[in-house]
């Protein structure tokens, strides 16, 4: 550990070095890195500090806050349980480990951890907010409006229950809440993170009032606020070494890396992954396919990515480069490790129906490591009109999300040279075996296109996957409202209203096609 950048840093390390086991200093020296936007650091701080004293809760728990914070789902879920084992009276614990749990869709345990806060903590705000958002994930919008209400009886200035308040219905917001959003966009003692939440709000309630320009306005000023707290974690967006990266993974994954197929799975199991950018109907496919019998939904994964992390590091660890080669030995034996470890993630998660869909958007990039794991895979693409999608991608409220949603110029950069790029690399090399979904088309004409859908996944026909909008799964998508409702063209078009101030998309994207 090198000594800081600022002086509170050196004098916390002094402290440190005078006395190598006081946890509070090691604490206190990763608050600092962590607002200082060194969050690497401010983890080997914590860690360091675990060493010292693994039955100490403070630094686990807050291990568990900065993994949430930088999207570490299994990380954080594992942490806060762990302070929560050594402390169970710690409420400021209880409560992180119930929205780590969320963040990692398990909504049961998210519930259990939630009733219990509600009976011994009725007048904790954090535990009505977090029962809004479950039942918000279940499609009770009533029993969500109601809990967001009790949070802000406790506690006025609570942004985020604001912001979700709006969310449920913005046509609906009362005049009141509106002063209570403006006034609070004025206050100078405003945080970032606060800001996005107001920012995003009061455009809500202004687009749903056919005010665009004073939507956008607050849209641009939520976005910055919101890749303000991204660059405070040290998320940041860059555009080369995204590309640089992304031509390294391109290159294991020549036509020559399937040239040959592990050996079969011996499940009756077929993992479905349903992939595209973001927004662009990945959770309507995924709710018609889980409403067929014989499916098992399982939401956004991370397990694949992480598989392919773990690919990408293990083969440079052994200076192995170049495409994936099955008749060698260490690559056969890592894919087949790879496969025991997704297949083990499911079935911790319950997950083993004869068909289990998977729908992270951003699987389009592990495509390839998909083919090579799960030859007998379904693999559904969605696409959408790329300036729809980006526009929806930018107001789109994520909290703490990938960075390039909160610039227009980044979304175009994305949109053209990492999702496009993956797609017709993939395209090259499985066309025939890409299941296509284009949401403006499944949208027009729902019922053909959802037999198509069903069929192409080998699928027999039931008139449940028509009637998705009654399933009771839950929806961890941004927009829960829509995803519980019948297939409308609504959002279609929604750019357009928007389109005199979308400059970098429309100059670049509304001409542009996706070229399979």
């Amino acid at each position: 550990m090198t000594p800081g950048g600022t002086s509170s840093e050196s004098l916390l390390m002094q402290a440190i070095a005078a006395k190598p086991g006081s946890l509070p200093a090691y604490c206190e020296l990763a608050r600092a890195y962590e607002s200082g936007g060194e969050p690497g650091k401010a983890e080997k701080t914590l860690l360091r500090a675990i060493e010292v004293d693994p039955l100490a809760p403070q630094p686990w728990r807050q291990l568990g806050h900065l993994y949430s914070k930088l999207q570490n789902l299994r990380g954080s879920v594992d942490a806060y349980e762990r302070a929560c084992a050594l402390d169970p009276e710690d409420t400021v614990g209880r409560i992180g480990y119930g929205w780590a749990l969320m963040a990692d869709h398990d909504i049961r345990a998210a519930s259990a951890v939630c009733d219990s806060l509600l009976a011994e903590f009725p007048g904790q705000p954090d535990a009505h907010l977090m029962a809004g958002h479950i039942h918000n994930i279940m499609g009770r919008a009533e029993a969500a409006a109601e809990s967001y209400r009790r949070a802000l009886q406790i506690d006025p200035h609570r942004t985020d229950a604001l912001y979700h308040l709006v969310d449920l219905d913005p046509s609906a917001v009362s005049a009141a809440l509106t002063r209570n959003l403006l006034a609070l966009r004025e206050r100078a003692d405003l945080s970032p993170r606060d800001t996005a939440n107001v920012g995003f709000a009061l455009a809500r309630i202004h687009e749903a009032m056919g005010q665009a320009a004073e939507a956008m306005a607050h849209y641009r000023a939520a976005n910055a606020a919101a890749g303000a707290v991204m660059r405070s974690l040290g998320i940041a967006y860059d555009p080369g070494r995204m590309e640089k990266e992304n031509t390294r993974k391109m290159e294991m994954f020549a036509p020559s890396a399937f040239a040959r197929q592990l050996e079969p799975l011996g499940l009756d199991m077929k993992p479905v992954f349903i992939v595209g950018m973001p927004r662009s109907g990945t959770t309507l496919v995924e709710r018609i396919l889980g409403s067929h019998s014989q499916v098992t939904a399982g939401g956004e994964l991370t397990y694949m990515q992480d598989c392919l992390t773990k690919l990408v590091v293990s083969r440079q660890a052994a200076g192995r480069r170049g495409a994936i080669d099955l008749a060698d030995e260490s690559d056969r034996r890592l894919l087949l490790e790879l496969r025991e470890y997704y297949i083990d993630r499911l079935f911790e998660r319950d997950l083993d129906g004869e068909y289990v869909t998977d729908k992270l958007p951003a699987n389009f990039s592990a495509l390839g490591l998909v083919r090579l794991l799960f030859p007998d895979a379904r693999i559904v693409h969605c696409s959408r009109h790329p300036v729809a999608v980006c526009w929806s991608l930018y107001s789109a409220h994520f909290g703490v999300h990938v960075p390039y949603n909160a610039s227009l110029h980044h979304l175009v950069h994305y949109y053209e040279n990492v999702y496009t790029k993956w797609m017709r690399h993939w395209n090259g090399i499985l066309r025939d075996e890409i299941i296509e979904v284009n949401y403006e088309q499944l949208v027009a004409d729902p019922d053909n296109e959802t037999r198509r859908l069903v069929a192409r996944c080998g699928l027999p026909w039931e008139d449940a996957c028509l009637g998705f909008h009654r399933n009771e799964q839950p929806v961890f998508t941004a927009n829960m409202r829509n995803a519980r409702r019948p297939v409308f063209g609504h959002s279609v078009d929604r750019w357009r209203r928007f389109a005199a101030y979308l400059e970098p998309l429309t100059e670049r994207l509304t001409t542009w096609e996706y070229k399979t």
